[in-house]
């Protein structure tokens, strides 16, 4: 992959946010990554017909009674509301983590921070909004903070989430500035920080990301939650079509701190939820981190017909070598 040029972007200063740069005048010489759905990675196909069962189910099969399904706390977004569930086996493995959003939340939600309050037990975290400029702008956010079921977060070493509505998306412009949710996955330890110099020093060592992820310039965010604190992301532009001018989707994305990688991030845009579509995604692994060592290798981002929800889900979880898992667990 070549970058041939990085253009500032342009956008308002605001308290307590680093902006992105934008991607300008993009050349990318992308390898084939090879085919998910349709020819492109992620694309949506055709919702699937409604399974007999109404409940959920794990997306691939449990040994006989021996899964367990939990979820943490519910939180409303928007019309509706969304809760953090964990299937977990014979009370030690990882099948599938992710968060349920009943079709609702698509409604009701507020487009404009300087003039519309947030979903009831929400914040705006980040508001550009002026005397000036009331408009909505690139980069508003709005987010609330889920608790994980307590079956899974020593597992997974991630006890909370926070879930973010961008109605405007956010940069870098022409990439990713389309409305959005943003579901983060962050580690419990570490979470982060306000030095905006760790966002991006020092590096994180190859070994915590997959091949071809890469901090992006100037992503770094100040953030503010009881789940996590400042940090910057990491993405593979290689897997990522809208970099090099395709549809916006979805992606999967690391955050980073300080040297390490601190959690996931799930980008998911109204459009694919609105399609009703399924995205797919195999998760290339890193060789260690700096959090758990039990690891996502497949996303999916689908609507369940028989729950009229949602679902995002971080399955087919892999254990990478011993010792290889870092020093973020608590134990």
């Amino acid at each position: 992959m070549e970058w041939n040029r990085l253009t500032p972007m342009k956008i308002s200063s605001f308290p307590g946010k680093r902006p992105f740069l934008a991607l300008g005048a993009l050349a990318l010489t992308v390898a084939s990554a090879g085919s998910v759905l349709g020819g492109m990675i992620g694309a949506p196909v055709a919702a699937q017909p409604a399974a007999k069962t109404t409940s959920l189910q794990p997306i691939e099969g449990c040994q006989a009674g021996s899964c367990t399904l939990n979820f943490g706390s519910t939180a409303q977004m928007g019309n509706g509301t969304m809760k953090a569930y964990a299937f977990v086996q014979s009370g030690k493995q990882i099948k599938e983590i992710g968060v349920l959003m009943d079709a609702k939340v698509l409604e009701g939600l507020p487009q404009n921070c300087g003039s519309e309050k947030p979903t009831a037990g929400a914040k705006w975290l980040i508001c550009q909004a002026t005397d000036k400029n009331p408009k909505g702008q690139m980069n508003d956010t709005m987010v609330t903070t889920l608790a994980m079921p307590k079956n899974v977060i020593d597992l997974a070493n991630i006890d909370k989430l926070d879930i973010s509505w961008l109605p405007f998306g956010h940069a870098p412009e022409k990439v990713w500035d389309k409305p959005q949710f943003d579901i983060h996955f962050p580690f419990r330890n570490p979470t982060g920080g306000q030095d905006s110099n760790k966002f991006y020093a020092p590096q994180v060592p190859t070994s915590q990301l997959p091949s071809g992820y890469m901090v992006l310039p100037g992503s770094g965010f100040h953030w503010d939650t009881e789940a996590l604190q400042g940090h910057s992301h990491a993405a593979d532009p290689k897997q990522s079509p809208e970099f090099a001018g395709g549809p916006f989707l979805a992606n999967f994305l690391y955050i980073a701190y300080n040297g390490r990688a601190i959690g996931y991030e799930v980008y998911a845009s109204t459009q694919l939820l609105n399609s009703k579509g399924i995205y797919n995604r195999n998760l290339d692994l890193p060789e260690q981190s700096a959090g758990t060592k039990n690891v996502p290798s497949k996303l999916r981002i689908s609507y369940e017909p028989q729950l009229n929800a949602y679902r995002v889900s971080l399955y087919a979880y892999k254990t990478l070598p011993e010792g290889n898992q870092g020093t973020g667990h608590k134990h």
